[in-house]
């Protein structure tokens, strides 16, 4: 099975481009399709702990040392 390439808008160009998936699709100011497919960045409730910062747990050891240990 051969991987299609995606198609590069030119001049000669001569297919229909009225489809609704996508072949390669530059985003552009002539954009007109529907971007609600992309997800919202992930925002983290309580900032990240360091791997060389106190664990939380008040141990006094290093978090990456303690309960990072295991991740």
């Amino acid at each position: 099975m051969t991987k299609a390439t995606p198609h590069v808008h030119g001049p000669e160009c001569d297919h229909d481009h009225d489809h609704d998936h996508d072949h390669g699709h530059v985003h552009g100011p002539d954009c007109d399709h529907d971007h609600d497919h992309f997800r919202a960045p992930y925002v983290r409730e309580t900032p990240k702990i360091g791997r060389n910062e106190p664990c939380p747990c008040g141990s006094g050891k290093k978090f990456k040392r303690c309960h990072g240990a295991a991740l």
